[in-house]
Protein backbone atom coordinates (compact mmCIF):
# COMPACT_ATOMS: atom_id res chain seq x y z
CA UNK A 1 0.00 0.00 0.00
CA UNK A 2 1.35 3.43 -0.93
CA UNK A 3 2.37 5.42 2.14
CA UNK A 4 0.85 8.76 3.04
CA UNK A 5 4.27 10.41 2.69
CA UNK A 6 4.59 9.17 -0.89
CA UNK A 7 1.11 10.43 -1.79
CA UNK A 8 1.77 13.79 -0.15
CA UNK A 9 5.08 14.26 -1.96
CA UNK A 10 3.52 13.26 -5.29
CA UNK A 11 0.84 15.93 -4.80
CA UNK A 12 3.56 18.48 -4.03
CA UNK A 13 5.34 17.55 -7.26
CA UNK A 14 2.30 17.16 -9.53
CA UNK A 15 -0.35 19.17 -7.76
CA UNK A 16 -3.95 18.04 -7.62
CA UNK A 17 -3.56 15.96 -10.83
CA UNK A 18 -1.30 13.49 -9.04
CA UNK A 19 -2.40 9.96 -9.88
CA UNK A 20 -0.06 7.03 -10.16
CA UNK A 21 0.30 4.93 -13.28
CA UNK A 22 0.83 1.18 -12.90
CA UNK A 23 4.16 0.45 -11.23
CA UNK A 24 5.02 4.01 -10.20
CA UNK A 25 3.92 3.87 -6.58
CA UNK A 26 5.31 0.37 -6.12
CA UNK A 27 8.72 1.47 -7.43
CA UNK A 28 8.77 4.50 -5.13
CA UNK A 29 7.87 2.43 -2.08
CA UNK A 30 10.55 -0.11 -3.02
CA UNK A 31 13.43 2.32 -3.50
CA UNK A 32 12.72 3.93 -0.14
CA UNK A 33 13.74 0.59 1.39
CA UNK A 34 16.24 -1.05 -0.98
CA UNK A 35 17.97 -1.01 -4.37
CA UNK A 36 15.35 -1.23 -7.11
CA UNK A 37 15.13 -2.10 -10.79
CA UNK A 38 11.89 -0.94 -12.40
CA UNK A 39 10.98 -2.02 -15.94
CA UNK A 40 7.93 0.02 -16.87
CA UNK A 41 6.47 0.59 -20.33
CA UNK A 42 7.29 3.74 -22.30
CA UNK A 43 5.21 6.70 -21.21
CA UNK A 44 4.67 5.36 -17.71
CA UNK A 45 6.30 8.42 -16.15
CA UNK A 46 9.61 7.16 -14.74
CA UNK A 47 10.75 10.71 -13.93
CA UNK A 48 8.07 10.94 -11.27
CA UNK A 49 9.49 7.87 -9.52
CA UNK A 50 12.89 9.35 -8.79
CA UNK A 51 11.53 12.86 -8.22
CA UNK A 52 9.28 11.67 -5.39
CA UNK A 53 11.85 9.21 -4.01
CA UNK A 54 14.59 11.85 -3.94
CA UNK A 55 12.41 14.17 -1.91
CA UNK A 56 11.88 11.44 0.67
CA UNK A 57 15.53 10.31 0.94
CA UNK A 58 17.84 12.72 2.72
CA UNK A 59 20.82 13.75 0.57
CA UNK A 60 21.62 14.53 -3.07
CA UNK A 61 20.56 12.55 -6.13
CA UNK A 62 22.71 11.69 -9.14
CA UNK A 63 20.78 10.94 -12.33
CA UNK A 64 22.90 9.05 -14.87
CA UNK A 65 21.56 9.51 -18.40
CA UNK A 66 22.98 8.39 -21.75
CA UNK A 67 22.58 11.54 -23.85
CA UNK A 68 22.89 15.29 -23.38
CA UNK A 69 19.50 15.74 -25.06
CA UNK A 70 17.89 13.52 -22.46
CA UNK A 71 19.65 15.39 -19.68
CA UNK A 72 18.20 18.67 -20.95
CA UNK A 73 14.72 17.13 -21.11
CA UNK A 74 15.09 15.86 -17.55
CA UNK A 75 16.34 19.26 -16.37
CA UNK A 76 13.32 20.93 -17.92
CA UNK A 77 10.90 18.42 -16.37
CA UNK A 78 12.47 18.76 -12.91
CA UNK A 79 12.51 22.57 -13.11
CA UNK A 80 8.86 22.65 -14.16
CA UNK A 81 8.11 20.47 -11.11
CA UNK A 82 9.79 23.05 -8.86
CA UNK A 83 12.91 20.98 -8.23
CA UNK A 84 16.47 22.32 -7.97
CA UNK A 85 18.63 20.57 -10.59
CA UNK A 86 21.86 21.09 -12.53
CA UNK A 87 23.67 19.59 -15.52
CA UNK A 88 27.23 18.32 -15.74
CA UNK A 89 28.53 17.47 -19.21
CA UNK A 90 31.44 18.04 -21.54
CA UNK A 91 29.74 20.79 -23.57
CA UNK A 92 29.73 23.15 -20.59
CA UNK A 93 32.37 25.74 -19.79
CA UNK A 94 34.82 24.85 -17.01
CA UNK A 95 33.33 27.57 -14.80
CA UNK A 96 29.82 26.18 -15.32
CA UNK A 97 30.96 22.68 -14.46
CA UNK A 98 32.66 23.85 -11.29
CA UNK A 99 29.56 25.80 -10.25
CA UNK A 100 27.29 22.78 -10.82
CA UNK A 101 29.55 20.53 -8.74
CA UNK A 102 29.92 23.14 -5.99
CA UNK A 103 26.15 23.71 -5.76
CA UNK A 104 25.49 19.98 -5.58
CA UNK A 105 28.19 19.39 -2.97
CA UNK A 106 26.82 22.27 -0.88
CA UNK A 107 23.33 20.81 -1.05
CA UNK A 108 21.93 23.78 -2.96
CA UNK A 109 20.60 21.51 -5.72
CA UNK A 110 18.96 18.13 -5.21
CA UNK A 111 19.57 16.62 -8.66
CA UNK A 112 22.78 16.46 -10.69
CA UNK A 113 22.28 15.10 -14.22
CA UNK A 114 25.28 13.56 -15.96
CA UNK A 115 26.53 10.76 -18.22
CA UNK A 116 28.53 7.74 -16.98
CA UNK A 117 31.67 9.15 -18.60
CA UNK A 118 31.59 12.08 -16.17
CA UNK A 119 31.78 9.64 -13.28
CA UNK A 120 34.94 8.16 -14.80
CA UNK A 121 36.66 11.53 -14.27
CA UNK A 122 38.73 11.23 -11.09
CA UNK A 123 38.37 14.95 -10.28
CA UNK A 124 34.59 14.81 -10.63
CA UNK A 125 34.40 11.66 -8.52
CA UNK A 126 36.60 13.20 -5.82
CA UNK A 127 34.27 16.20 -5.60
CA UNK A 128 31.17 14.00 -5.50
CA UNK A 129 32.64 11.97 -2.67
CA UNK A 130 32.56 15.18 -0.62
CA UNK A 131 28.84 15.48 -1.23
CA UNK A 132 26.17 13.48 0.54
CA UNK A 133 24.94 11.34 -2.36
CA UNK A 134 22.02 9.29 -1.08
CA UNK A 135 20.43 8.10 -4.34
CA UNK A 136 21.89 7.18 -7.73
CA UNK A 137 19.38 6.85 -10.55
CA UNK A 138 20.46 5.03 -13.72
CA UNK A 139 17.92 6.05 -16.34
CA UNK A 140 17.62 4.02 -19.56
CA UNK A 141 19.42 1.24 -17.66
CA UNK A 142 19.27 -1.14 -20.63
CA UNK A 143 22.23 0.87 -22.01
CA UNK A 144 24.44 -0.99 -19.52
CA UNK A 145 23.93 -4.17 -21.52
CA UNK A 146 23.38 -2.58 -24.92
CA UNK A 147 26.35 -0.18 -25.00
CA UNK A 148 28.62 -1.09 -22.09
CA UNK A 149 30.38 -3.97 -23.84
CA UNK A 150 31.54 -1.90 -26.76
CA UNK A 151 31.73 1.85 -27.28
CA UNK A 152 30.70 3.08 -23.81
CA UNK A 153 32.57 0.88 -21.33
CA UNK A 154 32.04 3.36 -18.48
CA UNK A 155 28.51 1.97 -18.22
CA UNK A 156 29.92 -1.33 -16.98
CA UNK A 157 31.97 0.52 -14.34
CA UNK A 158 28.96 2.19 -12.69
CA UNK A 159 28.80 -0.43 -9.94
CA UNK A 160 32.36 0.43 -8.93
CA UNK A 161 31.57 4.15 -9.00
CA UNK A 162 28.54 3.73 -6.75
CA UNK A 163 30.70 1.83 -4.28
CA UNK A 164 33.23 4.68 -4.36
CA UNK A 165 30.45 7.11 -3.42
CA UNK A 166 29.73 5.23 -0.22
CA UNK A 167 27.14 2.79 -1.58
CA UNK A 168 24.07 5.04 -1.82
CA UNK A 169 20.67 3.64 -2.77
CA UNK A 170 20.36 2.55 -6.42
CA UNK A 171 17.37 2.96 -8.72
CA UNK A 172 17.63 1.58 -12.27
CA UNK A 173 14.87 2.49 -14.71
CA UNK A 174 14.08 1.32 -18.23
CA UNK A 175 11.10 0.75 -20.47
CA UNK A 176 12.28 -2.50 -22.01
CA UNK A 177 14.58 -5.22 -20.70
CA UNK A 178 14.50 -8.94 -21.35
CA UNK A 179 15.20 -11.24 -18.37
CA UNK A 180 18.83 -11.58 -19.47
CA UNK A 181 19.27 -7.80 -19.65
CA UNK A 182 17.63 -7.37 -16.24
CA UNK A 183 20.05 -9.89 -14.74
CA UNK A 184 23.04 -8.08 -16.23
CA UNK A 185 21.86 -4.67 -15.00
CA UNK A 186 21.53 -5.99 -11.44
CA UNK A 187 24.93 -7.72 -11.60
CA UNK A 188 26.86 -4.88 -13.21
CA UNK A 189 25.45 -2.27 -10.83
CA UNK A 190 26.19 -4.57 -7.87
CA UNK A 191 22.65 -4.05 -6.61
CA UNK A 192 22.08 -5.50 -3.15
CA UNK A 193 19.07 -7.83 -2.96
CA UNK A 194 17.11 -5.49 -5.21
CA UNK A 195 13.40 -5.24 -5.69
CA UNK A 196 12.71 -6.01 -9.36
CA UNK A 197 9.44 -4.51 -10.57
CA UNK A 198 8.34 -5.51 -14.06
CA UNK A 199 5.04 -4.39 -15.52
CA UNK A 200 3.31 -5.57 -18.68
CA UNK A 201 5.36 -4.21 -21.59
CA UNK A 202 2.48 -4.43 -24.05
CA UNK A 203 1.53 -1.23 -25.86
CA UNK A 204 -1.68 -2.46 -27.47
CA UNK A 205 -2.44 0.89 -29.09
CA UNK A 206 0.59 0.55 -31.41
CA UNK A 207 -0.11 -1.39 -34.61
CA UNK A 208 2.91 -3.42 -35.75
CA UNK A 209 3.90 -4.24 -39.31
CA UNK A 210 6.79 -5.13 -41.61
CA UNK A 211 7.13 -4.11 -45.26
CA UNK A 212 9.33 -6.59 -47.13
CA UNK A 213 11.02 -4.74 -49.99
CA UNK A 214 13.21 -6.02 -52.82
CA UNK A 215 15.65 -3.15 -53.31
CA UNK A 216 16.86 0.14 -51.86
CA UNK A 217 14.86 2.02 -54.45
CA UNK A 218 11.69 0.12 -53.63
CA UNK A 219 12.28 0.75 -49.94
CA UNK A 220 12.56 4.50 -50.45
CA UNK A 221 9.46 4.62 -52.63
CA UNK A 222 7.48 2.64 -50.07
CA UNK A 223 8.74 4.78 -47.21
CA UNK A 224 7.59 7.96 -48.93
CA UNK A 225 4.22 6.39 -49.70
CA UNK A 226 3.75 5.20 -46.12
CA UNK A 227 4.79 8.55 -44.61
CA UNK A 228 2.32 10.40 -46.84
CA UNK A 229 -0.34 7.84 -45.99
CA UNK A 230 0.32 8.21 -42.27
CA UNK A 231 0.21 11.99 -42.47
CA UNK A 232 -2.58 12.57 -44.96
CA UNK A 233 -4.06 9.32 -46.25
CA UNK A 234 -3.47 7.46 -49.54
CA UNK A 235 -1.01 9.55 -51.63
CA UNK A 236 -1.76 10.67 -55.16
CA UNK A 237 0.65 10.30 -58.08
CA UNK A 238 1.61 13.36 -60.07
CA UNK A 239 3.73 13.67 -63.20
CA UNK A 240 6.50 16.25 -62.69
CA UNK A 241 9.07 16.81 -65.44
CA UNK A 242 8.36 13.38 -66.88
CA UNK A 243 8.78 11.50 -63.57
CA UNK A 244 6.20 10.28 -61.09
CA UNK A 245 6.27 11.87 -57.67
CA UNK A 246 4.07 11.07 -54.70
CA UNK A 247 2.04 13.95 -53.32
CA UNK A 248 -0.31 14.50 -50.40
CA UNK A 249 -3.79 13.16 -51.22
CA UNK A 250 -7.14 14.86 -51.15
CA UNK A 251 -9.06 12.07 -49.38
CA UNK A 252 -7.58 10.71 -46.12
CA UNK A 253 -7.50 6.96 -45.59
CA UNK A 254 -6.37 5.24 -42.39
CA UNK A 255 -3.65 2.57 -42.17
CA UNK A 256 -3.33 -0.23 -39.67
CA UNK A 257 -6.43 1.03 -37.92
CA UNK A 258 -4.74 4.42 -37.42
CA UNK A 259 -6.35 7.54 -38.81
CA UNK A 260 -3.95 9.79 -40.73
CA UNK A 261 -2.48 12.88 -39.12
CA UNK A 262 0.02 13.73 -36.45
CA UNK A 263 3.83 13.80 -36.47
CA UNK A 264 6.15 10.83 -36.91
CA UNK A 265 9.71 9.58 -36.49
CA UNK A 266 11.72 7.80 -39.19
CA UNK A 267 14.81 5.94 -37.95
CA UNK A 268 17.79 5.34 -40.25
CA UNK A 269 20.97 3.43 -39.47
CA UNK A 270 23.52 6.01 -40.65
CA UNK A 271 24.00 9.76 -40.41
CA UNK A 272 24.13 10.06 -44.19
CA UNK A 273 20.92 8.07 -44.44
CA UNK A 274 19.04 10.54 -42.22
CA UNK A 275 20.11 13.47 -44.38
CA UNK A 276 19.22 11.77 -47.66
CA UNK A 277 15.82 10.52 -46.46
CA UNK A 278 14.86 13.88 -44.97
CA UNK A 279 15.69 15.51 -48.31
CA UNK A 280 13.68 12.85 -50.17
CA UNK A 281 10.65 13.47 -47.96
CA UNK A 282 10.92 17.23 -48.45
CA UNK A 283 11.04 16.67 -52.23
CA UNK A 284 7.73 14.84 -51.86
CA UNK A 285 5.98 17.59 -49.92
CA UNK A 286 6.74 16.53 -46.33
CA UNK A 287 8.09 19.01 -43.79
CA UNK A 288 11.05 16.97 -42.51
CA UNK A 289 14.31 17.56 -40.65
CA UNK A 290 17.21 15.23 -39.87
CA UNK A 291 18.95 14.53 -36.56
CA UNK A 292 22.14 12.63 -35.75
CA UNK A 293 25.12 12.73 -33.41
CA UNK A 294 27.39 14.31 -36.03
CA UNK A 295 25.46 17.58 -35.99
CA UNK A 296 26.51 20.48 -33.81
CA UNK A 297 24.68 20.84 -30.53
CA UNK A 298 22.86 23.92 -31.88
CA UNK A 299 21.69 22.05 -34.99
CA UNK A 300 20.52 19.04 -32.94
CA UNK A 301 18.59 21.29 -30.59
CA UNK A 302 17.05 23.18 -33.51
CA UNK A 303 15.91 19.96 -35.18
CA UNK A 304 14.48 18.56 -31.95
CA UNK A 305 12.74 21.82 -31.10
CA UNK A 306 11.18 21.99 -34.57
CA UNK A 307 9.76 18.50 -34.13
CA UNK A 308 8.61 18.93 -30.54
CA UNK A 309 6.87 22.24 -31.32
CA UNK A 310 5.11 20.85 -34.43
CA UNK A 311 6.99 23.10 -36.82
CA UNK A 312 7.80 20.01 -38.90
CA UNK A 313 5.86 16.83 -39.54
CA UNK A 314 8.67 14.26 -39.48
CA UNK A 315 12.11 13.93 -37.93
CA UNK A 316 14.49 11.49 -39.62
CA UNK A 317 17.06 10.36 -37.07
CA UNK A 318 19.59 7.82 -35.96
CA UNK A 319 19.10 6.08 -32.63
CA UNK A 320 20.80 9.13 -31.04
CA UNK A 321 17.33 10.71 -31.00
CA UNK A 322 14.48 9.71 -28.78
CA UNK A 323 15.60 8.72 -25.29
CA UNK A 324 13.49 10.70 -22.89
CA UNK A 325 11.70 12.57 -25.68
CA UNK A 326 8.16 12.76 -24.36
CA UNK A 327 6.00 13.88 -27.25
CA UNK A 328 2.64 12.24 -26.57
CA UNK A 329 1.09 12.63 -30.04
CA UNK A 330 3.67 10.80 -32.20
CA UNK A 331 1.45 8.78 -34.52
CA UNK A 332 4.04 6.63 -36.28
CA UNK A 333 7.59 5.33 -35.93
CA UNK A 334 9.15 3.85 -39.07
CA UNK A 335 12.51 2.04 -39.31
CA UNK A 336 14.32 1.97 -42.65
CA UNK A 337 16.82 -0.63 -41.40
CA UNK A 338 16.51 -3.37 -38.78
CA UNK A 339 17.89 -2.57 -35.30
CA UNK A 340 20.50 -4.74 -33.60
CA UNK A 341 17.98 -6.34 -31.23
CA UNK A 342 14.25 -6.52 -30.57
CA UNK A 343 14.89 -4.85 -27.20
CA UNK A 344 16.20 -1.80 -29.08
CA UNK A 345 13.34 -1.93 -31.57
CA UNK A 346 10.68 -2.00 -28.87
CA UNK A 347 12.37 0.88 -27.04
CA UNK A 348 12.27 3.00 -30.18
CA UNK A 349 8.73 2.24 -31.34
CA UNK A 350 7.60 2.95 -27.78
CA UNK A 351 7.99 6.65 -28.60
CA UNK A 352 4.74 6.42 -30.56
CA UNK A 353 1.27 6.74 -29.06
CA UNK A 354 2.19 7.85 -25.57
CA UNK A 355 -1.17 9.62 -25.41
CA UNK A 356 -2.75 6.12 -25.56
CA UNK A 357 -4.31 6.93 -28.92
CA UNK A 358 -3.75 4.57 -31.88
CA UNK A 359 -0.28 4.72 -33.43
CA UNK A 360 1.67 2.75 -36.00
CA UNK A 361 5.13 1.13 -36.14
CA UNK A 362 6.57 -0.32 -39.33
CA UNK A 363 9.91 -1.85 -40.31
CA UNK A 364 10.95 -1.55 -43.97
CA UNK A 365 12.87 -4.77 -44.34
CA UNK A 366 15.46 -5.61 -46.95
CA UNK A 367 17.18 -8.86 -45.84
CA UNK A 368 20.67 -7.64 -46.75
CA UNK A 369 20.22 -4.80 -44.25
CA UNK A 370 21.01 -7.26 -41.47
CA UNK A 371 24.65 -7.09 -42.63
CA UNK A 372 25.26 -3.87 -40.67
CA UNK A 373 24.03 -5.04 -37.25
CA UNK A 374 25.76 -8.37 -37.84
CA UNK A 375 28.98 -6.45 -38.46
CA UNK A 376 28.69 -4.56 -35.19
CA UNK A 377 27.71 -7.73 -33.35
CA UNK A 378 30.94 -9.35 -34.49
CA UNK A 379 32.98 -6.32 -33.38
CA UNK A 380 36.27 -6.36 -31.56
CA UNK A 381 37.21 -5.85 -27.94
CA UNK A 382 40.32 -6.27 -25.81
CA UNK A 383 42.72 -8.88 -27.11
CA UNK A 384 44.20 -11.62 -24.95
CA UNK A 385 47.67 -9.93 -24.91
CA UNK A 386 46.07 -6.62 -23.88
CA UNK A 387 44.13 -8.29 -21.08
CA UNK A 388 47.20 -10.14 -19.86
CA UNK A 389 49.39 -7.03 -20.08
CA UNK A 390 47.03 -4.92 -17.97
CA UNK A 391 46.65 -7.68 -15.39
CA UNK A 392 50.41 -8.00 -15.10
CA UNK A 393 50.69 -4.22 -14.65
CA UNK A 394 48.06 -4.27 -11.90
CA UNK A 395 49.81 -7.12 -10.13
CA UNK A 396 53.15 -5.31 -10.32
CA UNK A 397 52.03 -1.79 -9.41
CA UNK A 398 48.61 -2.08 -7.77
CA UNK A 399 46.66 -0.53 -6.31
CA UNK A 400 46.92 1.71 -9.39
CA UNK A 401 44.66 4.26 -11.02
CA UNK A 402 43.18 3.75 -14.46
CA UNK A 403 45.03 6.83 -15.65
CA UNK A 404 48.37 5.41 -14.55
CA UNK A 405 47.52 2.08 -16.19
CA UNK A 406 46.88 3.89 -19.45
CA UNK A 407 50.26 5.60 -19.16
CA UNK A 408 52.22 2.45 -18.32
CA UNK A 409 50.61 0.25 -20.98
CA UNK A 410 50.25 2.82 -23.75
CA UNK A 411 46.52 2.08 -24.09
CA UNK A 412 43.74 4.64 -24.11
CA UNK A 413 41.75 5.33 -20.95
CA UNK A 414 38.63 3.98 -22.65
CA UNK A 415 40.45 0.74 -23.53
CA UNK A 416 41.74 0.45 -19.95
CA UNK A 417 38.19 0.84 -18.64
CA UNK A 418 36.97 -1.92 -20.96
CA UNK A 419 39.81 -4.23 -19.92
CA UNK A 420 39.32 -3.61 -16.20
CA UNK A 421 35.60 -4.36 -16.67
CA UNK A 422 36.46 -7.69 -18.26
CA UNK A 423 39.03 -8.60 -15.60
CA UNK A 424 36.66 -7.66 -12.79
CA UNK A 425 34.03 -9.95 -14.30
CA UNK A 426 36.47 -12.88 -13.96
CA UNK A 427 37.32 -11.93 -10.36
CA UNK A 428 40.99 -11.28 -11.21
CA UNK A 429 41.01 -7.62 -10.15
CA UNK A 430 38.91 -5.38 -7.97
CA UNK A 431 38.40 -1.64 -7.65
CA UNK A 432 38.58 0.03 -4.28
CA UNK A 433 36.47 2.92 -3.04
CA UNK A 434 38.97 5.28 -4.67
CA UNK A 435 38.57 3.32 -7.96
CA UNK A 436 42.22 2.26 -7.84
CA UNK A 437 42.65 -1.22 -9.26
CA UNK A 438 44.35 -4.05 -7.41
CA UNK A 439 44.78 -7.76 -8.04
CA UNK A 440 42.49 -10.20 -6.25
CA UNK A 441 44.39 -12.35 -3.77
CA UNK A 442 42.20 -15.35 -4.48
CA UNK A 443 43.47 -15.49 -8.08
CA UNK A 444 47.01 -14.23 -7.56
CA UNK A 445 48.52 -17.62 -8.45
CA UNK A 446 46.63 -18.00 -11.73
CA UNK A 447 48.87 -17.08 -14.70
CA UNK A 448 47.90 -13.80 -16.36
CA UNK A 449 47.62 -15.53 -19.74
CA UNK A 450 45.06 -18.00 -18.34
CA UNK A 451 42.99 -15.23 -16.75
CA UNK A 452 43.14 -13.24 -19.98
CA UNK A 453 41.91 -16.23 -21.99
CA UNK A 454 39.04 -16.76 -19.54
CA UNK A 455 38.06 -13.10 -19.90
CA UNK A 456 38.21 -13.39 -23.69
CA UNK A 457 36.03 -16.50 -23.55
CA UNK A 458 33.43 -14.61 -21.47
CA UNK A 459 33.39 -11.87 -24.05
CA UNK A 460 32.93 -14.42 -26.82
CA UNK A 461 29.79 -15.65 -25.04
CA UNK A 462 28.51 -12.06 -24.96
CA UNK A 463 29.34 -11.62 -28.64
CA UNK A 464 27.51 -14.82 -29.52
CA UNK A 465 24.47 -13.62 -27.63
CA UNK A 466 24.60 -10.30 -29.49
CA UNK A 467 24.89 -12.07 -32.86
CA UNK A 468 21.93 -14.31 -32.12
CA UNK A 469 19.94 -11.26 -31.00
CA UNK A 470 20.30 -10.00 -34.56
CA UNK A 471 18.87 -13.30 -35.77
CA UNK A 472 15.81 -12.70 -33.58
CA UNK A 473 15.26 -9.48 -35.53
CA UNK A 474 15.24 -11.61 -38.67
CA UNK A 475 12.72 -13.94 -37.03
CA UNK A 476 10.45 -10.99 -36.26
CA UNK A 477 10.76 -9.48 -39.74
CA UNK A 478 10.23 -12.69 -41.70
CA UNK A 479 7.60 -14.34 -39.52
CA UNK A 480 3.98 -14.78 -40.57
CA UNK A 481 2.99 -15.21 -36.91
CA UNK A 482 1.68 -12.56 -34.52
CA UNK A 483 4.41 -9.91 -34.29
CA UNK A 484 3.42 -8.60 -30.87
CA UNK A 485 3.58 -12.10 -29.42
CA UNK A 486 7.13 -12.58 -30.77
CA UNK A 487 8.40 -9.35 -29.22
CA UNK A 488 6.66 -9.71 -25.87
CA UNK A 489 7.69 -13.31 -25.39
CA UNK A 490 11.31 -12.47 -26.15
CA UNK A 491 10.97 -9.80 -23.46
CA UNK A 492 9.91 -12.47 -20.98
CA UNK A 493 6.10 -12.35 -21.14
CA UNK A 494 3.82 -15.20 -22.12
CA UNK A 495 1.35 -14.24 -24.85
CA UNK A 496 -0.08 -17.39 -26.45
CA UNK A 497 -3.05 -15.43 -27.82
CA UNK A 498 -2.80 -13.50 -31.09
CA UNK A 499 -2.90 -9.72 -30.68
CA UNK A 500 -5.28 -8.90 -33.53
CA UNK A 501 -3.43 -5.61 -34.14
CA UNK A 502 -0.49 -6.36 -36.44
CA UNK A 503 -0.18 -6.97 -40.16
CA UNK A 504 -0.03 -10.76 -39.81
CA UNK A 505 -3.12 -10.83 -37.61
CA UNK A 506 -4.87 -8.51 -40.07
CA UNK A 507 -4.12 -11.02 -42.85
CA UNK A 508 -5.34 -13.94 -40.74
CA UNK A 509 -1.95 -15.66 -40.83
CA UNK A 510 -1.24 -15.75 -37.09
CA UNK A 511 -2.96 -18.19 -34.77
CA UNK A 512 -3.41 -18.69 -31.04
CA UNK A 513 -0.82 -21.12 -29.73
CA UNK A 514 -1.88 -22.34 -26.31
CA UNK A 515 -0.89 -25.98 -27.02
CA UNK A 516 2.85 -25.81 -26.35
CA UNK A 517 5.10 -28.61 -25.05
CA UNK A 518 7.29 -26.14 -23.12
CA UNK A 519 5.87 -23.07 -21.43
CA UNK A 520 7.38 -19.71 -22.31
CA UNK A 521 9.75 -18.74 -19.50
CA UNK A 522 10.44 -22.33 -18.41
CA UNK A 523 13.99 -23.61 -17.97
CA UNK A 524 15.27 -26.42 -20.17
CA UNK A 525 18.56 -28.19 -20.80
CA UNK A 526 20.12 -29.29 -24.12
CA UNK A 527 22.83 -32.02 -24.24
CA UNK A 528 25.20 -29.80 -26.26
CA UNK A 529 24.19 -26.20 -25.51
CA UNK A 530 23.46 -26.56 -21.81
CA UNK A 531 20.78 -24.70 -19.90
CA UNK A 532 18.44 -22.15 -21.36
CA UNK A 533 15.06 -20.48 -21.16
CA UNK A 534 12.17 -20.98 -23.58
CA UNK A 535 11.53 -17.63 -25.27
CA UNK A 536 8.85 -18.00 -27.95
CA UNK A 537 7.53 -20.19 -30.75
CA UNK A 538 7.74 -19.71 -34.50
CA UNK A 539 5.27 -20.95 -37.06
CA UNK A 540 6.09 -24.38 -38.41
CA UNK A 541 6.37 -25.95 -34.94
CA UNK A 542 9.69 -24.43 -33.90
CA UNK A 543 10.71 -23.29 -30.45
CA UNK A 544 13.19 -20.49 -29.68
CA UNK A 545 15.41 -21.02 -26.63
CA UNK A 546 17.90 -18.56 -25.14
CA UNK A 547 20.87 -20.65 -23.99
CA UNK A 548 23.27 -19.21 -21.45
CA UNK A 549 26.40 -20.04 -23.45
CA UNK A 550 25.37 -19.85 -27.12
CA UNK A 551 22.54 -17.32 -27.24
CA UNK A 552 19.27 -17.81 -29.12
CA UNK A 553 18.68 -21.09 -30.95
CA UNK A 554 15.64 -22.17 -32.96
CA UNK A 555 14.80 -25.87 -32.81
CA UNK A 556 12.29 -28.02 -34.66
CA UNK A 557 9.86 -29.57 -32.18
CA UNK A 558 9.80 -32.77 -34.25
CA UNK A 559 13.59 -33.08 -34.01
CA UNK A 560 13.50 -32.22 -30.30
CA UNK A 561 10.96 -34.97 -29.66
CA UNK A 562 12.72 -37.55 -31.87
CA UNK A 563 16.11 -37.12 -30.17
CA UNK A 564 14.90 -36.04 -26.71
CA UNK A 565 16.93 -32.81 -26.95
CA UNK A 566 15.24 -30.67 -24.30
CA UNK A 567 14.80 -31.65 -20.66
CA UNK A 568 12.47 -29.50 -18.55
CA UNK A 569 14.21 -28.28 -15.39
CA UNK A 570 11.52 -26.30 -13.62
CA UNK A 571 8.07 -24.77 -14.15
CA UNK A 572 7.90 -21.29 -15.66
CA UNK A 573 7.76 -18.31 -13.29
CA UNK A 574 4.30 -17.17 -12.28
CA UNK A 575 3.03 -14.60 -14.73
CA UNK A 576 2.20 -11.23 -13.14
CA UNK A 577 -1.42 -10.21 -13.32
CA UNK A 578 -2.13 -7.79 -16.16
CA UNK A 579 -3.91 -4.55 -15.54
CA UNK A 580 -4.59 -3.51 -19.07
CA UNK A 581 -7.91 -1.92 -18.18
CA UNK A 582 -6.07 0.52 -15.93
CA UNK A 583 -3.47 1.10 -18.65
CA UNK A 584 -6.17 2.51 -20.89
CA UNK A 585 -7.55 4.90 -18.28
CA UNK A 586 -6.23 8.20 -19.54
CA UNK A 587 -7.45 10.00 -16.42
CA UNK A 588 -5.11 7.81 -14.34
CA UNK A 589 -2.01 9.20 -16.05
CA UNK A 590 0.56 11.14 -14.10
CA UNK A 591 3.36 12.95 -15.87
Amino acid sequence: MTSAAVKKTAREVLGSRARFRPGQAEAIDAVLERDTLAVLASGTGKTLIYTVAANLIDGGTLVVSPTIALQHDQLRALTEAGQQAALLNGTMKVSERKRALADFTAGDVEFLLLAPEQLANDDVLAELRRAHVSLVVVDEAHCISEWGHDFRPDYLALGTVVRALGTPRLLALTATASPRVREEVVRRLRMREPAVIVRDADRPNIWLGVDLVGSEGAKRDELVRQVLLALHGEPDHEEIDGSTRLQAPTLPVGSGGVEPGGPGIVYAATQRGTEELAALLRDNGVDAVHYHGGLSRADREAAQDAFMSDKVEVIVATSAFGMGVDKPDVRFVFHTEPPDSLDSYYQEIGRAGRDREPARAALFYLPKDLTLPRFFAAGGGPTVPELAGVLEAVRADGPVSRKDLATSTGLSTAKITAIVNELEATGAVRSGKDRRVSGARSRADVPAASVAQAAADRREVQREYTKTSVEMVRTYAESTDCRRRIILELLGESHPERCGHCDNCDRGESVDSADRPYAVGSRVEHPEWGRGTVQTYEEGDRVVVLFEQVGYKTLSLDVVAEHDLLTSLEPPPAEPARRRSRWWRRDAAAS
